[in-house]
Parts: C-alpha cells; sequence; structure tokens
C-alpha cells in the first residue's frame, strides 16, 4: 500500500490549480514561488512538477503565479554585477528557430561595438521544438560557450570586449535540470516565457532587456514582470518565431517599458532605411536551417554584405540603440549601426569573443 503523499507546497498547489475548469483556484505569489523552489530543489517528485506546469497553463497564470515562478528561478541564477552604465540583456527564444536563420546570435557583438554592452542568454537545444539557437551558432563560429557567469562578466566589463553568451547550464543550473521533463511534458510550460526574463548579469547602471513574443497576450505580462524583477527598460517584440527581430518588410507591433509606464509603439523597418521584400533570413531553397549556414550569413554579414542578414543585424541593433536612448532617432542608430558594421569594428568585436 502508497503511503499518502506528503502536503508540501507542490502537493498543495496542484490541490488548488489541478481541480477542473470550475473548481480550480489561482495561487498567491507566495504559493507559486514556495511551489517552484521546491521543484529547483531537486526533491519534486517529476510527475507532481508536470502536472503543476499543466494545470497552470491549461487554467492560464496570473501575474502573481508568474511572478512567484520568476522570483524562484532567480533565486536559483548566479548573479553578477557588471561594471557598465548600461547593459542589454538579449532573451531569444530558448527552443530556437527552424523557419528563419538566427542571426540575431551576431546581435550582442554588434551592439558592443556601437556602444551598448550586450548579453545573450540561452540553451543548446530545447524541446519541443529543438531549433537552431545561438548556443550552436555561436559553437559552430568556434566560440566557446561554456562560460561561468563570472567570466561572462569579465567579458563584458572589458572594453575591447563587451559582450558574452551565457547557457542556462551554467546560470541556473537547477532550472536546466528541468529540461528532459518538459520534453516529455510535450506542451510548453510558462517556464518558455519566464526563462528569459532571468538577469545573470545586471548593469552597475541600467539593465535592460530585449525580448520577443507571438501571442498577443503575452507582451504586458512580459512589459510588467521586466519592471517587478529589476529591468531598467524592456523592449518587447512581436518578432519572428518569437525572437527579438521583427519582420524587415513591414511595421510591427511593438512594447516598451520602463520603471512606472508601458507602451506600445510600431517598428517599421523602413524609418531605418530598409526596404526589404522578405520577412527575415531564410536557408537556401529546399534547405533547413543551419548552424553553419546561419554562421555563413552572419560573417558576410559583419563583412557588409548586403542583404537580409545585413539588414537584420542594423535593424535589430539600431532599435535598441534608440530605445534604450543612445540614439535620437531610429535612422541615426541605424546610420550609426551600418557604419560600425562596413568599418569592421563590428566584426573585428565578434572575432575577439571566439578567442
Amino acid at each position: 500500500m502508497t503511503a499518502p503523499e506528503k502536503n508540501t507546497a507542490l502537493v498543495e498547489a496542484i490541490k488548488k490549480v489541478a481541480t477542473g475548469q470550475h473548481l480550480s483556484k489561482d495561487l498567491s505569489l507566495e504559493e507559486a514561488n514556495s511551489a517552484m523552489l521546491e521543484i529547483l530543489s531537486g526533491n519534486a517528485d517529476p510527475v507532481q512538477a508536470a502536472i503543476f506546469f499543466i494545470a497552470l497553463r491549461m487554467k492560464t497564470e496570473t501575474n502573481d503565479e508568474n511572478l512567484g515562478i520568476l522570483l524562484a528561478l532567480q533565486s536559483y541564477t548566479e548573479q553578477c554585477q557588471a561594471d557598465v552604465d548600461n547593459l542589454l540583456i538579449l532573451s531569444e527564444p530558448y527552443n530556437g528557430y527552424n523557419r528563419h536563420c538566427p542571426v540575431t546570435a551576431f546581435l550582442p557583438a554588434v551592439l558592443a561595438a556601437s556602444g551598448l554592452p550586450a548579453v545573450s542568454q540561452g540553451v543548446k537545444e530545447m524541446g519541443p521544438k529543438f531549433g537552431v539557437t545561438h548556443s550552436q551558432v555561436l559553437a559552430e563560429a568556434g566560440m566557446n560557450v561554456d562560460l561561468s557567469v563570472p567570466d561572462a562578466t569579465a567579458r563584458v566589463n572589458n572594453p575591447d570586449l563587451g559582450w558574452a553568451y551565457i547557457d542556462q547550464q551554467h546560470a541556473t543550473p537547477a532550472l536546466y535540470a528541468l529540461e528532459d521533463l518538459r520534453t516529455k511534458m510535450i506542451k510548453r510550460p510558462s517556464l518558455a516565457a519566464l526563462e528569459k526574463l532571468i538577469m545573470p548579469i545586471k548593469a552597475k547602471g541600467h539593465t535592460h532587456l530585449q525580448i520577443g513574443f507571438v501571442h498577443k497576450a503575452y507582451p504586458n505580462v512580459l512589459a510588467w514582470l521586466a519592471q517587478q524583477v529589476g529591468f531598467h527598460s524592456a523592449l518587447v517584440i512581436r518578432g519572428l518565431e518569437g525572437g527579438v527581430l521583427p519582420t524587415l518588410r513591414e511595421p510591427a507591433n511593438c512594447f516598451r517599458a520602463w520603471a512606472d509606464n508601458i507602451e506600445t509603439c510600431v517598428m517599421d523597418p523602413t524609418d531605418y532605411g530598409i526596404d526589404q521584400t522578405t520577412r527575415g533570413v531564410l536557408p537556401e531553397l529546399d534547405q533547413s536551417v543551419t548552424a553553419k549556414h546561419t554562421v555563413e550569413l552572419g560573417l558576410d554579414a559583419l563583412s557588409g554584405k548586403a542583404g537580409p542578414a545585413f539588414d537584420s543585424l542594423v535593424y535589430g541593433a539600431a532599435m535598441t540603440l534608440w530605445h534604450c536612448g543612445l540614439q535620437a532617432s531610429p535612422i541615426q542608430a541605424a546610420d550609426h549601426v551600418r557604419q560600425v558594421i562596413r568599418s569592421g569594428q563590428a566584426k573585428a568585436c565578434f572575432e575577439r569573443g571566439l578567442k
């Protein structure tokens, strides 16, 4: 005979959120936080953890539930402070891309060369999508993608470098340990959005977030959460495949958040001097997206070769510089980034990051 389950924080949370369409109840911030802390401790039953995540998704998470989970994730994250006035955390989808080549892996180097230190974060691969990730692209280019948070911080502090990549297995290993469980769950839990708001490095001054979304309900949630966990600002983009880069050929709705304000805005590529007929950087005809081809396209763009990859780097970096107040207008920001790339500064900065 099986002994009855102990009334742990996770068990009590499941009793509230997994009781059906009309009887399920919302958790308080503290209840969600305690349940997530139990899961991250490694002491939770994986079946119960899966039930918790799926029940929350079916019920639809509240702001308090999301914040409680996010605070737990941050508490299990090693965090360092960088000696810089401004820092951008670039958070692409952890499950990667399978329709567009993620040349945004080169954005941190372009931003650093343009005057804004930047860090991207992610994992090597994540189910159920298993798309091409920044980790795969940077590793293919020859970069060490297994830096500790202190080592990545040292790179950010280096005035000749100013950019880094941080993998979840080193920043938040307790969350990374749930990767297999998440794959078996089939459907993405709220962690897929919340992990992108983790702050492994913060600036001594202002830490900014650039993050993408797909579903219309998410931007205000992401912006509000960014405010709650200490980001000075957030640029929330309706991007390709949920990423940080909008389409290159038409305007996209986006959101900008600061400590006490959230406003909508429209990102129009023509405001940045971009005129493209394609939505993004596509793989070769009848070919799949690969890290190898993405590296080839990214290096060509850093060498100044015109095309969607070049325009993607200009667009992605320029909108960020403008949003963070480092350039007065979109077109000035775009012209600045073009000059940084065409002068060879961005490519040199990227290559220094491979050493």
